[in-house]
């Protein structure tokens, strides 16, 4: 029972056809009004030197953290964060709202939603541009290039359709508007997280999080990368929760954002692409066409890589590509 709890539960709602569904379509209606406080947990980096005065905020995808952009500890190939501040850049890895070290036990469906997650990062940005006692980084930075992936990227479209003056840059990893949610549902095996590990012990069923190790490898990679590595990915997934796979309709077009953006997406990405080099490129340009349509658009696909671009052996090229998109246009 537990390990179908997606297709038992919620078939209409998170799989209306076998072929995947649009993100752009609007799965549910409503508003729900939420009223608290949150804590948001993250790690800061910051260069030797003064560095570029740029800071990237780093929003993790979904069964990630925030540990995922220091490669876990890798190495130094796989370390976003390292390479970044090598750069010059500043660094701010958050989790998204309910996971990594949030101990808040929020829930699954009325709090952790991509829609609250971006309203919270806007609150985020809003101290770090100002500055003052508020500010945890004891930093004003006047420009802000947002770094997401895969769902992550999703809230930082979402941030910036609300919200087009809160970054500078936009650079969307691992996503397109071409999803697969079959490739989710029949490889991501996505069961009760409290069900698979102890760690999530404490987590009602609306916490999701992979069952198989190797359902999790197939889904994730693929190409060029050390197989070492995806069961050491697995040891330290996090979760997903029913309201973030679920509710999707608050992904709509950013049409008041012109700044420049980088989509970056693996040629076998099998959430948001597993095709040729050229489809990819063309599921892309239509991705930039449909929510970025006034952004100065560009597009990467490293080729040989999968949904989890960050820890295969393309990486090193991937973050070199990103940096110097970022050099020439916040410089």
């Amino acid at each position: 029972m537990a390990s179908s709890l997606l297709q038992e539960r919620y078939p209409d709602t998170c799989y209306p056809n076998k072929s995947g569904t649009d993100v752009l379509s609007p799965l549910t209606n409503g508003t729900i009004v939420v009223e608290r406080d949150f804590k948001v947990n993250g790690i800061y980096c910051r260069p030797l030197g003064p560095g570029r005065g740029v800071l990237q905020l780093l929003l993790h995808g979904g069964t990630y953290n925030k540990k995922m952009w220091s490669g876990f500890g890798i190495g130094d190939d796989y370390d976003w964060q390292a390479t970044a501040t090598s750069h010059g850049y500043h660094t701010l890895a958050i989790d998204r709202l309910g996971h990594g070290d949030d101990r808040q036990y929020l829930d699954p469906i009325r709090h952790v939603q991509g829609g609250l997650e971006s309203e919270i990062i806007h609150q985020v940005i809003g101290i770090i541009r100002k500055g003052g006692f508020r500010n945890p980084l004891w930093q004003r930075f006047r420009r802000i290039a947002y770094v997401g992936h895969s769902f992550g990227t999703a809230v930082g479209i979402a941030l910036v359709s609300k919200y087009p003056t809160d970054i500078d840059a936009l650079v969307a990893i691992g996503f397109s508007t071409s999803f697969n949610g079959t490739s989710l549902r029949d490889l991501g095996d996505l069961t009760p997280a409290a069900s698979v590990s102890r760690r999530f012990a404490h987590l009602p069923k609306g916490y999701l999080t992979c069952r198989s190790s190797s359902n999790r490898e197939a889904l994730l990679y693929a190409g060029f990368y050390d197989d070492r590595i995806p069961k050491f990915d697995y040891r330290l997934q996090d979760t997903l929760t029913v309201g973030e796979h679920c509710y999707i309709g608050f992904v709509t077009p950013a049409i008041g954002f012109t700044k420049p953006v980088l989509a970056v997406v693996g040629d076998n990405d099998k959430i948001f692409c597993d095709d040729v080099t050229e489809s990819c490129v063309n599921k892309l340009k239509v991705t930039g066409q449909r929510l970025l349509p006034n952004s100065d658009y560009h597009i990467y696909v490293p080729r040989n890589t999968g949904h989890t671009l960050m820890l295969h052996y393309t990486a090193h090229q991937t973050m070199h590509v990103v940096h110097k998109f970022l050099q020439k246009h916040l410089t």
